[in-house]
């Protein structure tokens, strides 16, 4: 089975990786695509994980010199107040975009489940991996 890979690192010694985590968020989601879908919201849990490379320095404790989270969350958020979504694909299509919108950030994992569907299972849904294009 193929499966993608974060790309490596631009420049092993000048560079460094870490990973934005979030975990489980679940919200309230307007998405389906059968008609009692689309009369109300379903709860879908949200992870995302996204790999940032930066300078192989020591972090200033200061917000404003990392990637923070707080991109994520607004982001998913801002998803739950969204028109209707059909498919959970195109949920976690629009949401690697998010993930992979700082110029940092080099790899994404995005999982989105819906909750509700099968009661035998925690969740029903999708996974989907990206890579930003080496510049």
């Amino acid at each position: 089975m193929n499966v993608l890979r974060p790309p490596p690192p631009r420049t092993a010694a000048l560079m460094r990786r870490y990973d934005l985590v979030l975990r489980d968020y679940v919200g309230d989601f307007r998405i389906g695509v059968w008609d009692h879908e689309k009369t109300r919201t379903q709860r879908v849990r949200v992870s995302l994980t996204v790999t940032v490379e930066v300078p192989n320095r020591p972090f200033l404790d200061d917000l404003d010199a990392v990637v923070s989270y707080e991109y994520l969350i607004q982001g998913v958020e801002a998803f739950t107040r969204s028109p209707h979504i059909q498919l959970l694909e195109v949920l976690a299509e629009k949401l690697l975009g998010l993930c992979l919108s700082p110029p940092q950030a080099v790899f994404a994992r995005v999982q989105v489940e819906k909750l509700e569907i099968v009661a035998q299972a925690a969740g029903v849904g999708v996974v989907l991996t990206g890579a930003r294009e080496p510049s």
